[in-house]
């Protein structure tokens, strides 16, 4: 047996995790960002008229969707220009050099490899012998060294950082209570993370950061060039107990994009 055919048995036999969010018209967004809107723009029976003009008697006919979204909306991923600080993106670059009404030039999603990253789950209510962290609560540095302690686990440079506080189930049965009441990073928490020479911060909620969610964007994507994902789900992971995966993520290759909707899994060997 070749080395790649070993590769893709024992990719096969490898438990797969989908970390991803389902999307839904009237899904929970941030109040500022537009809704996420779902239409049919044309059904079967429409189509079927349109082929029988071009092609009759073969009965064919197709469905077509239209979206209207935000690139953040759901589980996302939010490229280097999506967060400024004092008017100044990742590098001290003014992104006023590259934004157009059709999006930047430079530093859009575009320019996000796909990211194959060892990951290490923080699963901080396990940690804190709960089920869901505290509404408000904020993650610390001695929670971060702490859960890593009692899972037994390193986090190393390059590593993705997925963090888990629990909040992930009321996405679909409790919008209010996941847009207003989640716990998150504050920004020391963000510091320390950030310190350890990540590449990718996950987290299962939207903000990510409590008490200022921008602020924990600014310490990741402006002065560390982290990228983000948010609104994860993380429970699958964290009932099999596997704080060590092989994290996935392709983002579209929107030109310009700040972000960019995307299904992430994670493999345990």
């Amino acid at each position: 047996m070749s080395s790649s055919e070993e590769f893709v048995q024992t990719l096969s036999q490898s438990k797969v995790y989908d970390l991803g969010q389902p999307y839904w018209w009237g899904m929970p967004v941030h109040p500022e960002d537009p809704p996420f809107l779902i239409y049919l723009y044309r059904y079967h029976e429409q189509t079927k008229k349109i082929f029988e003009t071009v092609a009759p008697g073969l009965g064919f006919a197709d469905s077509i969707d239209l979206i209207s979204t935000s690139m953040h909306s759901g589980t996302h991923l939010d490229a280097l220009c999506h967060m400024s600080r004092n008017g100044k993106i990742f590098g001290g670059v003014n992104p006023a050099e590259f934004e157009t009404h059709k999006g930047y030039t430079k530093y859009g999603v575009d320019e996000v490899p796909i990211i194959v990253k060892r990951a290490v789950l923080l699963d901080f209510p396990s940690y804190k012998n709960v089920e869901i962290l505290p509404s408000r609560y904020e993650i610390t540095p001695e929670d971060i060294e702490g859960t890593l302690e009692r899972q037994g686990v390193k986090l190393n440079a390059g590593d993705a950082a997925l963090v888990r506080t629990g909040y992930s189930r009321f996405m679909s049965t409790d919008p209010q209570k996941y847009l207003r009441d989640f716990a998150g990073m504050n920004a020391q928490g963000a510091r320390h993370l950030a310190s350890k020479k990540i590449s990718v911060a996950c987290s299962d909620n939207l903000a990510f950061g409590v008490p200022k969610p921008f602020e924990l964007h600014q310490v990741f994507l402006v002065d560390n060039g982290i990228y983000m994902v948010k609104s994860m789900n993380l429970e699958e992971l964290a009932k099999d107990r596997v704080y060590v995966s092989t994290l996935i993520i392709t983002p579209l290759k929107i030109k310009g994009s700040t972000g960019s909707l995307v299904r992430p899994i994670a493999i345990k060997g």
